[in-house]
């Protein structure tokens, strides 16, 4: 089983994934689910591999990677493809996008946006975080099709038009989320010899493959064209990895690379005076999310727990669901907040995170919770359990049944305990799922693709979930 270390280059990062990589490396081997392969790549490569490798023998190759091979990173020109963005769509694509973009330029990658604009406010140029982003006039979404059809028409052909003009201004088609708006770039892609790489937005249900297949008339071709032209895709969950193997693409073109967040500095966090639990949830209120089974589990917890939650965000289901909390009698323990800007004040103050959701990729919002400490109750889909170690730095439902279960314990949880779950989150985050590490696995991918050229599709996948 290939498994790929990033760039060392500090002691502390060093010491930062050693535990992790020899865990990793012991539970490959006792499962003997396949040779064990490792490769650390590093300045300090031998400090890793002498100090606590020794015992797998030439199971561990190391390699430096020279000043060269980091500064040959930089000078990658991405294109990165979005089927909506900044100020017309806040959601969690556009927010990961966002950092990810700021986190190429950091690293002295050049990053250019592509998505579409739906007003006339919206400006046709502008630029975000210092990376430029240019938008083309439609009248709806491009990756509805049906009765928008002529918008996902529109959008092809403007696409593609533009692609074609600025063929020397890039050298990565990056595509966020593999549905219909995924034609064009990966045509176009495909036509200019370029790599694209198209990173998936949801597993399960919602996979977006699944999603681009059952649209009418276009929907087998479009999915056919995607899947033939797109030259990596990128996985945040074992379950997306899995969807994609069920579509027929093949191990080596999928590459397990997790979202990453911004870590933020803790400050002290103090438990409320009256011993009461705090219950946060964040996000879009739509149906997918099925709140509504979160506040009917909220509700069936003792009259007399001390009990609070706050839920942040806004959507189509949040007058039904302020209606159900009102009347299951929750009007004084169920907060709606609203959409805010800045989460992370809400998040210092809550012990539990809550989301009941059918359908993700990989959760943003759980990540920014468990990087603050905040202990996650989640439902069983795709990503969760890639992220929570049930029972050790959260719990994760198999059903909206066992939700309510779970909740219980929480609540009987001793603050001694909570707290230890809730610092086993933040070490899991810090270890794992930086926008740091995540942009520099994707880096190193931009480079193995261009050194290998596109008439391969055959690259050495970067495992390590």
């Amino acid at each position: 089983m290939p498994f790929t270390a990033r760039p060392l280059t500090s002691i502390g990062q060093a010491r930062e994934y050693q535990q992790y990589l020899l865990s990793e490396m012991w539970r490959f081997r006792d499962e003997r689910v396949q040779p064990v392969r490792l490769t650390v790549i590093g300045q300090l490569a031998g400090l890793v591999s002498g100090a606590y490798f020794s015992g797998f023998g030439d199971e561990v190759k190391c390699a430096d990677l020279d000043d060269k091979g980091i500064d040959a990173l930089k000078g990658i020109r991405v294109l990165l493809v979005l089927p909506t963005y900044f100020p017309e769509s806040y959601g969690g694509g556009e927010q990961q996008a966002r950092r990810f973009a700021r986190a190429l330029v950091e690293s002295g990658v050049s990053a250019t946006i592509l998505a579409p604009r739906l007003s006339h406010s919206t400006p046709k140029l502008s630029a975000i975080d210092g990376v430029p982003i240019h938008r083309l006039r439609l009248r709806a979404a491009p990756y509805l099709g049906g009765r928008h059809m002529l918008s996902f028409l529109s959008w092809c052909v403007q696409v593609v038009i533009w692609m074609l003009r600025r063929r020397d201004e890039f050298d990565v088609v990056h595509i966020i989320h593999a549905r219909l708006h995924a034609v064009p770039a990966a045509l176009a892609g495909a036509l200019l010899r370029k790599p694209v790489l198209a990173k998936l937005g949801r597993g399960g249900r919602g996979f977006d493959l699944d999603v681009v297949r059952e649209k009418k008339i276009i929907g087998r071709w479009a999915s056919a064209l995607i899947k033939r032209h797109v030259t990596a895709f990128i996985a945040n969950s074992r379950q997306i990895a899995g969807d994609l193997k069920r579509h027929g693409i093949g191990a080596d073109r999928i590459h397990m690379i997790p979202n990453g967040i911004d870590l933020p500095r803790k400050p002290h966090r103090e438990p409320n005076a009256d011993g009461s639990r705090r219950f946060i949830c964040l996000g879009r209120l739509d149906p997918e999310k099925c709140l509504e089974h979160m506040i009917a589990a909220f509700a069936a917890l003792p009259a007399d727990a001390k009990a609070q939650l706050t839920i942040l965000g806004d959507g189509q289901c949040r007058a039904a669901l302020e209606e159900q909390a009102a009347r299951l009698g929750l009007s004084g323990r169920v907060t709606f907040a609203g959409a805010v800007e800045d989460v992370f004040p809400f998040l210092w103050d809550a012990d539990f995170y809550l989301s009941t959701s059918v359908s993700e990729g990989m959760s943003n919002a759980l990540l920014e919770a468990m990087s603050c400490g905040v202990v996650p109750i989640v439902t069983d889909v795709s990503g969760a359990s890639d992220i929570v170690e049930h029972e050790c730095s959260g719990f994760v439902a198999r059903s909206h049944v066992e939700y309510c279960g779970l909740l219980r314990r929480a609540l009987g949880l001793s603050e001694a305990k909570r707290d230890d779950m809730g610092e086993q989150a933040v070490k899991t985050i810090a270890m794992r799922f930086s926008m740091e590490r995540a942009a520099q696995e994707q880096m190193k991918l931009y480079a193995a693709l261009l050194k290998e050229g596109t008439s391969s599709l055959r690259v050495q996948s970067v495992n390590r979930t």
